[in-house]
């Protein structure tokens, strides 16, 4: 099949869902198809280790909005695909994706990644007027729709537009297990973070409000044990906000910010540096990559208790679910994963157990595979 892989951010830029594609995009060239990945040039970025089993067309757009573009060039690239998968929301992208479908009959498969909320008046009053207008239409008229769980999108903005009959219900995400696997602490990393002797609680994210780090903070500042630390893994916009938090309650020997890390170099020895990670998130969660890869590395996780995350979390057997935005009650998860370091172990051996009978790569490249062919061939 000629595959049409359309996605608003891609590596090197990072996000979950560049990630996703990227990993959508391979497993399907792997399996011999022809495919494309079309997203926007978000400049001053470096494309020189872009992949050469799949071709990138990077589109230059004149207006920017978020992670989204304007990018009408798209519609008359799209002309010779048999198929086409969605990755969405994609705004000023995924409005030539319907009007492919509209006026040349061309079908496509819509992933919905996650809700989004604008962070300014004017941007609120922009999404809330798009998504009865526009974003309803785009779900609909998709031949089949994929998303990162039945309960996340019962619950999702979109739930009430959603035709249900169109649901396949298939992870939309998975992970490198040959990459995030178990291995002893790195000497050299514990070495440079001054962690001898330390429990650490582990955050992998984006530093932005919704990821509830300032929470995981204020439940670490509860904690009278000394060696419980907090090693933050990651970047954005909220980092100055959360050091003046660490500063301001005198916690700054026991939470480190190691900054961002890549997937393909040193990101997977941050996670066997943990103990076990914590994913502390308040709203817009719409899966959780990060619990899967601490899982993969054989980490156990707590979660928020939102649909996305805790799809992933058996609570009590391969991690713990604490209340949202409750740091007393995350307090009490972590200090009882630190006293028993033999059920954190029992839980991190059931953790990866389960990415690898259910979430590897392959799996969700073989069921992505099967539907787009399902869409391609029905009569």
């Amino acid at each position: 099949m000629k595959i049409a892989e359309i996605v608003a951010t891609f590596p090197p830029y990072h996000g979950g869902m560049g990630y996703v594609c990227f990993h959508n995009a391979r497993e399907l060239a792997l399996r011999g198809h022809d495919v494309t990945v079309f997203t926007i040039d978000h400049g001053r970025l470096s494309y020189k280790n872009d992949p050469e089993f799949f071709r990138i067309v990077r589109l230059k757009t004149p207006l920017v909005y978020g992670d989204g573009g304007l990018v009408p060039q798209l519609y008359s690239k799209l002309t010779d695909f048999d198929i086409i998968h969605l990755h969405y929301p994609f705004f000023g992208g995924a409005e030539y994706v319907y009007l492919a479908s509209l006026f040349r009959g061309q079908k496509y498969f819509l992933t919905y990644h996650m809700d989004v909320y604008g962070n300014t008046p004017l941007k609120k009053l922009i999404i809330d007027a798009y998504e009865p207008l526009l974003m309803k239409k785009i779900i609909r008229r998709a031949a089949l729709i994929g998303s990162p769980g039945i309960e996340y999108l019962k619950k999702s903005k979109v739930g009430s537009f959603i035709p249900w009959d169109k649901v396949v219900a298939f992870p939309h995400a998975g992970v490198d297990i040959t990459s995030f696997c178990p291995h002893p602490k790195d000497k050299n990393l514990i070495q440079k973070h001054s962690l001898q002797g330390k429990i650490v609680v582990l955050f992998v994210g984006n530093l932005q409000p919704f990821k509830g780090l300032h929470i995981l903070i204020d439940a670490i500042s509860r904690i009278r044990a000394e060696n419980v630390v907090l090693l933050a893994v990651g970047g954005g916009y909220g980092e100055e906000a959360y050091k003046r938090q660490v500063k301001e309650i005198g916690l700054e020997s026991r939470v480190i910010f190691a900054g961002p890390k890549s997937p393909d170099e040193d990101l997977p020895y941050y996670y066997n540096l943990g103990d076990f990670l914590v994913l502390p998130s308040t709203h817009s969660e719409s899966f959780g990559l990060v619990v899967l890869e601490a899982m993969a590395s054989g980490k156990p996780a707590i979660v928020s208790s939102l649909p996305g995350p805790t799809q992933l979390i058996a609570d009590g057997t391969d991690g713990l679910v604490a209340r949202v935005g409750d740091a007393e009650d995350l307090k009490n998860k972590i200090e009882y994963l630190v006293r028993e370091r033999e059920l954190r172990e029992m839980m991190g051996s059931a953790a990866r157990k389960k990415v690898i009978e259910k979430y590897t790569w392959e799996k969700i490249g073989e069921q992505l595979e099967r539907t787009l062919k399902e869409i391609v061939f029905r009569s």
